[in-house]
């Protein structure tokens, strides 16, 4: 039965052209993107979406809901920091 509901919603769905989106790897995006935590990966750039915890909705380019998502921290300065005061 719940496999008919989805077949429906999903039907619904492609009828007003709404669209789900998976930001990965994608540069995070204000409009796009809600983030909800900062994530050190050093392979990456900073400001990249790195986990997406929830999808992202688009209506005929407009955003429903956007995708909740973790993005790279920008390198931290603290090491300098620490360096430059013991000087």
């Amino acid at each position: 039965m719940a496999e008919g509901l989805l077949d429906i919603l999903f039907q619904v769905f492609w009828k007003w052209r709404i669209f789900q989106f998976d930001p990965l790897g994608e540069q995070f995006d204000p409009y796009k993107h809600h983030a909800v935590f900062e994530v050190q990966d050093d392979s990456k750039p900073p400001g990249t979406v790195a986990v997406v915890l929830k999808p992202g909705y688009e209506i005929r380019d407009r955003v429903l809901r956007p995708a909740e998502v973790g993005v790279v921290a920008a390198a931290s300065n603290s090491n300098k920091a620490d360096q430059s005061f013991r000087q």
